[in-house]
Order: structure tokens, then C-alpha cells, then sequence
């Protein structure tokens, strides 16, 4: 399964992608949250964007589409985090389906990063910046 199409398989996946035009990486995200439960929903809510390849009167890249994503975990089966200090950058967030769900993995140039797994998933966006 490519990852878009596994992007997709996912309730939400299809509006996330629709949003950027394509599978987005999460390079440079701020992970903003996380929320862990042994019983009920987990997750883990996003600020990412598009970096234009234009540059601001400052020399910053111009950054657009902000949006928060959240993802929603019913039944995680596995975490693995390091570095547990918020907010974290992602470096490349890969969703990937399993044997039994879901695996959410990211590196990280700065926080928290690594990895969980769950039987079910769902995104939610919430257009603009936190």
C-alpha cells in the first residue's frame, strides 16, 4: 500500500490530502500535544503548513495552508517516544499501515519523536495556526 493510499484508507486522510494536494511529510511541524490512554482515544495534534520556495522582505521562507491536525488513536498497541519535550520539529512524519492497524512514526530535529501504533485511526483538521 503506498502512503497516500494508506493516507487515505484513513477517516479524515482524504481531507488532508485534498488540503495540501498531496501526501504531506510534516517537515519542520510542531508537534503540539500528545495524549495517551490505556483505555479510550489517544492522540497527537500537529501545527504544519506549505513552504513556498518564496521568500518574505526578511529572508524567510513564506509559508501557507497552515492547518492543526490531529490524530485520533482508538486502541494504541505500541509506544515508543524519546525526548519528551514539547513543543517537538518534526523532521518526516510516516503513517504506515500494519498488521492490525496503524504506525504513526517521526523523526525530529528538536523534542519529542518516535512512534505509535493503533488498531484504528482518524484525522481531524482545524484549518489556520494554534
Amino acid at each position: 500500500m503506498t502512503s497516500e493510499e494508506t493516507l487515505r484508507s484513513i477517516p479524515g486522510g482524504q481531507a488532508l490530502f485534498d488540503w495540501f494536494g498531496r501526501v504531506p511529510h510534516f517537515h519542520d511541524a510542531n508537534v503540539l500535544e500528545i495524549s495517551l490512554a490505556s483505555k479510550g482515544p489517544s492522540m497527537v495534534r500537529f501545527h504544519t503548513w506549505h513552504m513556498t520556495d518564496k521568500l518574505d522582505d526578511k529572508g524567510y521562507f513564506i509559508l501557507e495552508k497552515h492547518i492543526v491536525v490531529t490524530l485520533i488513536l482508538d486502541e494504541v498497541t505500541h509506544v515508543d517516544l524519546h525526548d519528551f519535550d514539547l513543543p517537538g520539529i518534526v523532521g518526516f512524519l510516516d503513517i504506515t499501515r500494519t498488521e492490525d492497524g496503524y504506525q504513526f512514526a517521526w523523526d525530529v530535529s528538536y523534542g519529542v519523536g518516535g512512534s505509535l501504533r493503533a488498531k484504528q485511526a482518524r484525522i481531524e483538521l482545524s484549518p489556520g495556526e494554534p
